[in-house]
């Protein structure tokens, strides 16, 4: 990689790695989803690094997570794998500045063969707009774009919290 970009990269896992100590305990068994979270990196090696780090912290929130790898597969090869079930998240790790075309080029694949499966993007350190950079993936949006860890979290626990069952109206 170029030196910008390696650069890039240390200070982003640096980051992370901060961020990464803000964290609560895993919770109690009772608390955990039933939810599996796939992690994918979007295109190259820095993609996989920061997908598996993703996947640690998921891992110890509580969310049965797998991490997939960069080398001897492909984004098909992973897609034949995952036999997506209702409630599962695929969280798709990008790191700029090549982040967007990989991302959106893996949540259409993702889109067209699973349509209703939940999918957050995460590019991290992203500091633009959000809004504008999720309509950059037209028709194949993801359900949430996350920039750090801690708001991939919270956009995980969003997507896999079940939503309550309305009260009747008692006359």
């Amino acid at each position: 990689i170029d030196a910008a970009r390696e650069e890039f990269l240390f200070l982003s896992i640096h980051e992370m790695i901060v961020e990464f100590s803000e964290y609560q305990p895993m919770p109690e068994a009772a608390e955990r989803p039933n939810a599996r979270i796939l992690c994918l990196p979007a295109h190259d090696r820095a993609d996989e690094v920061t997908s598996a780090m993703l996947a640690q912290i998921l891992e110890r929130n509580g969310f049965p997570t797998l991490s997939f790898s960069i080398d001897g597969s492909s984004p098909d090869e992973w897609l034949a794998l995952i036999e997506a079930g209702h409630s599962d998240v695929v969280c798709i790790s990008a790191l700029p500045p090549y982040a967007f075309a990989p991302a959106r080029a893996m949540c259409k694949q993702i889109r067209e063969r699973f349509p209703k499966l939940k999918v957050v993007v995460c590019v991290w350190g992203f500091s633009g707009d959000t809004t504008k950079a999720t309509a950059r993936f037209d028709r194949a949006q993801p359900d949430r774009l996350s920039t750090s860890i801690a708001e991939a979290v919270k956009h995980v626990q969003e997507l896999t919290r079940p939503v309550p069952e309305p009260e009747p109206l008692v006359a």
